[in-house]
């Protein structure tokens, strides 16, 4: 796709082309690769991103880059994007709702209007920018290792916080190696997994419990079927895990398809969206947590030009289901 003077609806319709190719396992798996990348932007960003430049490692606007000392080198052409854009009538931080068990953390002073649209903004890839080195660079694609060090204390630590217990026992169902009980608000995993696997089960059941309430699953209907519920945790399980360096395959999104079309029929690429948006966002805040409790309560010592504008909550997927104009994005602009 040419990236010279894109348009808002030009960008939304190349948007429509790609969603529906994700209804693969293979190509949901690969989104879930650039996710892992590019987890500060949207489900819809991150689709752009990869489709300008596939080859895309770090991103960040012209501003952003420019506080990391670097400049972006002449004649080079922009990734577009869709930034969000907010009304002027800010309501209090402390309204915002909060969606999937997601805790609202707007930031000191931090008060957001109403998403009334988007426009066209434009980031960089580092390869497109020059100036001294960078402290550290993100992996661009998941390794297979052994299970990274303090992320099961981690995630235990997110357990905790939710007012859950954890433990290691032997399950009966041999078919199962962990499982989420929100009655009983307890996660177990299966004692016989060696750490690898214990690590990825526990990630997949922190997704569960972070994102399947009985009484939001209640509430969405038959939207919240046992499929999606399994791909949604599979999926931010795929982004953490990643995000750490670790690689758990992805055999598990073969019937992407599958439960998309079973759940609308007519457009089951607005199941798809709404999947990959609830993803991204729940990967998001796991990989923050995760982060901070690995680095003993500090934030990472590295800068990065991360996205800087404010977050379009995700009360809007819950208002409107056909998803017309999701965002989460904050940008490096």
């Amino acid at each position: 796709m040419s990236r010279e003077k894109l348009g808002a609806q030009q960008l939304h319709e190349a948007l429509k082309g790609e969603i529906r190719k994700l209804r693969t396992g293979a190509k949901w798996t690969r989104w879930l690769d650039a996710a892992a990348v590019f987890h500060h932007y949207s489900f819809r960003n991150i689709i752009l991103i990869t489709l300008q430049m596939p080859q895309a490692t770090w991103v960040a606007g012209y501003d952003g880059w420019k506080k990391l000392g670097r400049q972006v080198m002449k004649d080079q052409k922009g990734i577009r994007i869709l930034a969000p854009i907010f009304a002027r009538r800010p309501r209090p931080s402390t309204d915002v709702p909060v969606e999937v068990g997601i805790d609202p953390q707007p930031g000191p002073g931090r008060e957001r209007g109403r998403l009334i649209g988007f426009k066209v903004a434009t980031v960089f890839d580092v390869t497109q920018t020059s100036g001294p080195p960078i402290p550290r660079l993100p992996q661009s694609a998941p390794i297979v290792g052994p299970a990274p060090k303090g992320l099961w204390e981690a995630l235990a630590n997110e357990v905790d916080a939710a007012g859950f217990t954890l433990g290691r026992a032997k399950i009966r169902d041999g078919r199962l190696d962990g499982y989420t009980d929100h009655l009983e608000r307890q996660i177990v995993v299966s004692d016989s997994l060696d750490d690898v696997t214990a690590v990825a089960r526990l990630a997949h059941e922190v997704a569960h419990m972070r994102m399947h309430d009985p009484d939001e699953i209640a509430a969405a209907g038959s939207i919240m079927c046992r499929g999606i519920r399994e791909v949604e945790a599979e999926s931010v399980a795929y982004v953490l895990l990643a995000h750490h360096g670790l690689s758990t395959g992805g055999s598990s999104f073969r019937y992407v398809a599958g439960w998309a079309s079973t759940v609308n029929k007519e457009e089951p690429e607005k199941v798809v969206e709404l999947t990959g948006a609830r993803a991204i966002a729940v990967a998001r805040h796991l990989i923050e947590s995760t982060d901070r409790h690995m680095m003993g309560g500090r934030a990472r010592s590295h800068r990065s030009p991360q996205p800087e504008a404010a977050v379009a909550d995700l009360a809007d997927y819950r208002r409107d289901r056909s998803l017309s104009d999701p965002a989460d994005d904050r940008l490096g602009l």
